[in-house]
């Protein structure tokens, strides 16, 4: 009796054991970093393009977004698309944005971090460095949090 009930302790412990990999696949890791990877191309298209409100499609349209900068900390998606629009009045003000050495790490089936390198190329070449959370929401991947230095 005893043997059976280890037996099947032992069949319940790696079924859950599998079945947790299975959950933490590659294949589904793989789909959450295509979709944020889209987000930042869409970001770096529609910047290049002089478009600071199709860039903000990619922040959480909400007052608890965060954009944190050496400057300070700026909350709610309209406080940082009016600071971004202040910043940058035109086309040859944006420049050419870039993102670079990008690191995506999931934190959970519904958060993942990402960090990288930014690159602006007008008359110099200007860059730094960010590091964003992004939250699966039902329209998509959304940065919540923005820390750029």
């Amino acid at each position: 009796m005893l043997s059976k009930i280890s037996s099947n302790l032992t069949k319940i412990f790696l079924f859950l054991i599998l079945f947790n990999f299975s959950c933490n696949s590659p294949i589904n890791k793989n789909k959450g970093e295509s979709e944020i990877l889209k987000v930042l191309k869409s970001q770096t298209d529609e910047w290049n393009k002089g478009n600071i409100e199709g860039f903000m499609i990619g922040y959480d349209n909400s007052d608890s977004m965060q954009f944190i900068t050496q400057r300070g900390r700026t909350t709610g998606w309209k406080n940082v698309f009016n600071r971004y629009s202040k910043s940058y009045p035109n086309k040859a003000a944006m420049g050419q944005l870039s993102f670079e050495n990008l690191i995506i790490t999931p934190l959970s089936d519904s958060l993942s971090q990402v960090y990288g390198n930014w690159v602006v190329k007008k008359d110099s070449i200007i860059s730094g460095n960010f590091s964003l959370i992004l939250k699966n929401k039902p329209e998509g991947w959304k940065i919540i949090i923005d820390h750029t230095w």
